[in-house]
């Protein structure tokens, strides 16, 4: 179900800029259009609707989620010793790029499969596979499991650490579509996986700071602002999370209502963007505290933080939360504003390190 997050925009609907796409109407969904464009112009038929569960022609969403990697080996990398090649950081972005398509995919197939009795009852989700009748729920439980089962062998060759934490996050990501039907806050549930890569992608570079199996290697200083360090960037992904889902959660506030599934748009209404300025001025606020705890240079707070305080801060300002288009351009430039400069600071201080 499309329904209220960036699951399913991350995981879900397409984040096109402007309403010139049906996926963002708020009028009732036309007849439904087999996509012809990019892989689905080469792509067999009988693939299409699976390709669609993974929401291959709905790239924004992968970009959503693919900044808390990116974020993750950065900040891997510009706290690593020794401070680890180019190559090698390079190799892990690209590895990664790939392996969050599937995992997304995963995630996605088994929200829709959960979702699907919603999905049927909400105007922009009633023409994906299940609900049309393309998929069956049989087949999309199979498809689930073997692309689950194809993102652990690419972790295979990894250190150890990362398939701890890739199982803990994938956990809670299939749990996640189950939270919306008993909690006003699931956008906090799916912030708790999504800041899952900031461990991950450590480990992958053998930095790991809370490594999960061998917890007798802390205890040196280092170890400790390194954890403090990832522990600020790990809630700043849940904080980053719940501001940009509760947003793109506002484009189906109202049919969410009507049929039932409950969301932090919802039960914030018009006080939205209250809450979620305090929230990013703590995200900000604890930028600056990772930055201070392992003394980074001014490259750093002035790309991640201050850069990340702009874009949020031109968000919240400039969002219309009862207009659907502007809640879904919003939520796409606003996720690459906000991981471009977190990125771009902690690229900088690598470069500064190397």
């Amino acid at each position: 179900m499309k329904a209220n997050t960036c699951i399913q925009e991350v995981m879900g609907p397409s984040l096109v800029l402007t309403n010139a796409t049906p996926e963002y109407d708020s009028l009732p969904c036309s007849k439904y259009t087999t996509p012809k464009t990019g892989v689905f112009a080469i792509m067999p038929p009988s693939w299409i609707p699976y390709a669609e569960l993974m929401r291959l022609d709905r790239p924004a969403g992968y970009w959503a989620f693919y900044w808390h990697f990116a974020i993750g080996l950065a900040l891997a990398a510009s706290m690593s010793s020794p401070i680890p090649s180019p190559l090698t950081l390079v190799s892990l972005f690209l590895f990664f790029a790939v392996w969050v398509i599937v995992l997304r995919g995963a995630v996605c197939t088994w929200n829709d499969t959960l979702d699907q009795d919603f999905d049927r009852r909400v105007s922009r989700t009633r023409n994906r596979p299940i609900p049309r009748g393309a998929v069956s729920t049989v087949q999309s439980h199979l498809f689930t499991l073997a692309q689950i089962t194809v993102g652990t062998v690419m972790l295979l060759p990894l250190p150890r650490g990362c398939m701890y934490h890739a199982a803990l996050m994938t956990a809670i990501l299939l749990v996640y579509p189950l939270g919306k039907r008993v909690t006003d806050f699931p956008q906090v549930i799916l912030g708790i996986a999504f800041g899952m890569p900031i461990f991950l992608c450590s480990a992958a570079l053998d930095a790991d700071p809370l490594p999960l199996s061998d917890f007798y290697r802390l205890g040196t200083e280092t170890d400790d602002l390194r954890l403090l360090a990832a522990l600020c960037f790990y809630i700043v992904s849940i904080l980053w999370t719940v501001i940009f889902d509760t947003i793109y959660a506002h484009q189906d506030a109202k049919d969410d209502a009507k049929v039932g599934v409950r969301s932090l748009a919802v039960r914030l209404g018009d006080r939205t963007k209250q809450a979620l300025s305090v929230l990013a001025a703590t995200q900000v606020m604890l930028l600056f505290a990772a930055g201070v705890a392992c003394n980074f240079s001014a490259i750093y707070f002035a790309g991640s933080c201050i850069g990340t305080a702009f874009s949020l801060a031109a968000l919240l300002w400039f969002v219309d939360l009862q207009h659907s288009a502007s809640c879904a351009w919003w939520f796409c430039p606003g996720s690459h504003l906000v991981g471009a400069s977190i990125v771009a600071g902690l690229l900088g201080e690598y470069c500064v390190n190397s």
